[in-house]
């Protein structure tokens, strides 16, 4: 229901208008009441009403200075004002204020409630509305945040598709020019990606521009895309991250070798082991060591659910010729030995 507030200093007034807000179908509700506009607006915060019905000559503070300050505060709320006056300059006035309707007193009750219909009908569909533009909303948040990783990681035919993705979006409930869209949506893939580096920059034609025409804004759009994708490939040197995943699938393959080394995986990939040691820490944040043992750890969790397998077995696959070592090993990264997290694990 929407509330409803009530401001003037006839109690029958109050009265009337309240039997007649309360017979309309649960669509309001008579949420507060005041005698005068200072009491109004100090009403206001507590009550938040959708809609206030207010007469204009009142004491204190009069119902068309109440609308202008309430107005400042609270733009949304939908005034309705009840005089006795039928002086056009007050109707004038109550517009410039941003009043949706003008009843004079003694007040018709099937042409109050018409407007009380209509005002609730307006009501339901600004609701509506921003539901659908709320949703919209969230799902090009939900596009922009993919479209950056994409373009992070140099996925291009991703990217690119998700491109299309977002013009088609931008036309289901598109309320601003297409390319005032596309500048919003390049600000704010910049921005993300300022937060990663530092000083990234698209290098446009000279003699380029933005255009409402569809096709050609998508293959601009399309364009500058690959274009930031070339540049952070570079200020990232990607080949390097490309070469880190081949080790990465090398140390997974081969991680039961008690000899594997640092030197072995710099060899398969074809740089230094002091390249390989610095790239490997910058991309994974660990260091090679350290995920070696990390990796066997977890294998040797997994074994260890295994009844089948003994335990200096377990040692065995993960790359420990030594069961001691495997052992304090264990205890360190997981704070049990391996008997007594297999105990518990198969209890």
């Amino acid at each position: 229901m929407y509330r409803v507030m009530l401001v003037d200093d006839e109690y029958m007034i109050h009265l009337s208008l309240k039997k007649l807000i309360l017979s309309m179908e649960n669509k309001f509700l008579a949420a507060g009441s005041a005698e005068d506009g200072k009491e109004a607006l100090q009403l206001l915060d507590s009550v938040s009403p959708h809609i206030v019905i207010t007469d204009i000559c009142m004491p204190e503070m009069d119902g068309l200075e109440f609308i202008k300050s309430a107005k400042e505060k609270f733009p949304s709320i939908i005034f309705i004002i009840l005089s006795g006056y039928s002086d056009f300059e007050y109707a004038q006035k109550a517009i410039r204020y941003g009043v949706t309707d003008f009843l004079l007193k003694p007040i018709v009750p099937e042409q109050f409630m018409q407007t009380l219909n209509q005002i609730y009908m307006k009501l339901k569909g600004n609701e509506h509305a921003f539901s659908q533009q709320n949703d919209w909303l969230l799902t090009l948040e939900n596009y922009k945040k993919q479209l950056v990783e994409h373009i992070w990681n140099a996925n291009e035919t991703e990217a690119s598709n998700l491109i299309e993705v977002i013009f088609n979006h931008y036309q289901t409930n598109h309320q601003i020019p297409l390319s005032q869209f596309l500048e919003n949506l390049l600000f704010s893939i910049d921005k993300a990606m300022k937060k990663r580096i530092g000083n990234l920059s698209v290098n446009m034609p000279d003699d380029f521009y933005w255009t409402n025409k569809v096709e050609l804004s998508l293959n601009h759009m399309k364009a500058i895309i690959t274009q930031i994708i070339r540049n952070i490939q570079n200020s990232r040197n990607l080949g390097s991250r490309q070469n880190i995943l081949k080790a990465v699938q090398y140390i997974e393959d081969y991680f039961s070798l008690e000899s594997l080394s640092l030197q072995d995986v710099a060899n398969f990939i074809g740089v230094s082991d002091a390249y390989f040691s610095r790239t490997f820490k910058e991309e994974m944040g660990i260091g090679f060591i350290k995920y070696l043992i990390d990796l066997r750890m977890k294998k040797a969790k997994e074994l260890l659910g295994d009844s089948k397998i003994k335990t200096y077995e377990v040692a065995f696959y993960v790359g420990y010729s030594d069961y001691p070592h495997f052992s304090k090993t264990f205890k360190k990264t997981f704070g049990l030995t391996p008997s007594d997290y297999r105990k518990i694990r198969l209890s």
